[in-house]
């Protein structure tokens, strides 16, 4: 098993100037490695850089030009020219909507320090301290720097401090150590691998979801028992605007910039107000992602207590769902589909238990109790089938059909003729914890708005 361990970095002045000088460098490389790609794309993708190792291996060629990147330690210089290249990948993967990767600011993002080998580049040491390996110095100026201090190295290094000491048990070991910067302070993130034999629980019970934007999941269970998990979209929309407000007023500030002129170089200097708001902007994402996490966690947690094994669609949010600009920051750009079905995975795993991402093809279309397959539009809801005649709710439709992929047949009491999930959970920020309650229908009638409009139509078109 394979999981990380986040411990916040005690440091100094000192250290934190040679960790942002580290990244600042990182920037710098990401910068010249993009101009590359670039102007290969232009001229016909000669050199091909993006296929295989060909990006990673112009790493090298640019340290021989630019003696300072050997003061970075060789693994982070490495996982720079991986990042630009997943970055393109996700960019020309037709199934995603990523931006074009583009120039990174050296001054406002900060670049982490992935050490990808064990042991190679960081070091666990007795009382929670931790040494950091960077490059090494140039012949000349260590030369020059061990006629004030004899005992300088030519390897330069640091030791910090954890917040708290990192226990590893019998069978585990430390894989690779990424670097990160937050508000807060330093983290070190440590990937750690547990090299012993996990015994499986023996599966008594599951549970089926289907996933989906008008609510977070539907889901139903061995039992027949449905749920519906309720979305994050109040959540959302709540930090959505917190976050607007606050851009709205620290762009304003930008004017109030003023030309700061070194020997080397030009830069704009912002103002007070506008460096106050910045802080206040980054406080407020990481609110939004921390509390987006809690709430995934939770239903991660609560499910996987009752059900030993756990099934999911594979359901990916695609460019042509969103039709107009305005779906697309909601239905493309913040779904935690992705994320929550990550920490289902990891939470099944962690306690033993089983979890299967099914195909979600035709699950929609088919009817689960004659097999009819019809076309519905995003917003019906409720639906009656043409073949049968069983009205059912769209989503427990879906889950049932991907129940029986899997083998997995759910009791005919859990869909047949059954119109609303039973019950529906949320969280509850005031108790801090996961509710249940009877599934709550917001119309006074069973049909949906969409359900509606597609009787009008039929009765149109036979009119």
């Amino acid at each position: 098993m394979i999981f990380n361990r986040k411990n916040k970095l005690i440091t100094t002045k000192e250290q934190e100037l040679q960790l942002d000088g580290q990244s600042k460098m990182c920037n710098w490389l990401y910068n010249q490695l993009f101009q590359l790609v670039e102007e290969d794309y232009k001229n016909g993708r000669q050199e091909k850089l993006l296929n295989g190792r060909n990006l990673r291996n112009k790493v090298p060629k640019i340290k021989a030009q630019s003696p300072f990147l050997y003061k970075v330690h060789s693994s982070p210089l490495k996982n720079t020219a991986l990042r630009l290249k997943e970055a393109y990948d996700r960019f020309f993967d037709q199934k995603l909507d990523n931006q074009k990767p583009k120039f990174r600011s050296w001054k406002k993002k900060w670049f982490s320090l992935f050490y990808d080998e064990p042991n190679k580049g960081f070091k666990l040491l007795d009382e929670g301290k931790l040494s950091i390996t960077f490059g090494k110095l140039s012949v000349e100026e260590h030369q020059e720097l061990k006629k004030k201090d004899k005992k300088i190295k030519k390897q330069l290094s640091t030791v910090v401090t954890l917040v708290e000491p990192l226990a590893l048990g019998e069978n585990e070991k430390v894989k690779t150590l990424r670097i990160t910067k937050d508000i807060g302070g330093y983290y070190a993130i440590f990937t750690i691998e547990n090299s012993k034999g996990i015994e499986m629980v023996k599966e008594n019970s599951y549970i089926v979801f289907d996933p989906n934007h008008k609510n977070l999941a539907v889901g139903i269970d061995h039992k027949g028992r449905s749920y519906e998990l309720k979305a994050l979209s109040s959540t959302l929309k709540y930090w959505d605007k917190r976050i607007d407000q606050i851009k709205s007023k620290r762009d304003k500030c930008e004017r109030f910039a003023r030309l700061v002129t070194t020997p080397n170089t030009q830069y704009w200097k912002p103002s007070k107000r506008w460096n106050y708001l910045n802080r206040a902007l980054e406080r407020a994402e990481l609110t939004r992602r921390e509390q987006i996490k809690q709430v995934l966690y939770s239903y991660a947690h609560y499910f996987s207590k009752k059900y030993d094994h756990i099934l999911i669609g594979d359901y990916v949010p695609t460019p042509d769902v969103a039709k107009h600009g305005s779906m697309k920051r909601a239905m493309l750009n913040q779904t935690p589909i992705g994320q929550f079905r990550k920490i289902l995975e990891w939470v099944q795993e962690k306690n033993r238990k089983y979890y299967t991402k099914v195909d979600e093809t035709s699950t929609t279309k088919a009817c689960c109790v004659c097999g009819h397959h019809e076309k519905k539009e995003p917003d019906v809801r409720v639906f009656t089938c043409k073949s049968c005649e069983t009205t059912m709710y769209r989503d427990m439709n879906s889950v049932v059909n991907i129940g029986k992929k899997e083998g997995k047949l759910l009791p005919r009491l859990g869909y047949v003729g059954v119109k609303s999930p039973t019950y529906t959970v949320w969280w509850d920020w005031k108790r801090q914890s996961i509710v249940r309650g009877k599934y709550r229908q917001l119309a006074s009638v069973n049909e949906s708005l969409g359900e509606i409009k597609r009787t009008l139509r039929l009765k149109k078109s036979s009119s």
